[in-house]
């Protein structure tokens, strides 16, 4: 590429950054009680499907889990 290496070298650590508070959060959300991190993963869903631009409305639906025969 014909790029000034301060910009490859920018980019690079930017993505490390990116790549170590992603690793973080997702440390955090494993450490989180199992009910908690539930709320988080059903909110986290619920904001990328407003996020997408969806327009049909999202139906409050729960999760079953059947027990092992």
């Amino acid at each position: 590429m014909d790029v000034a290496d301060f910009v490859i070298g920018n980019l690079t650590e930017q993505i490390v950054t990116y790549q170590q508070v992603a690793a973080s959060m997702r440390d955090d959300l494993m450490a989180l009680p199992d009910e908690e991190r539930a709320e988080a993963e059903e909110a986290a869903s619920v904001l990328r499907h407003v996020g997408s631009g969806s327009t049909r409305p999202l139906l409050p639906l729960s999760v079953v889990r059947k027990a092992a025969p």
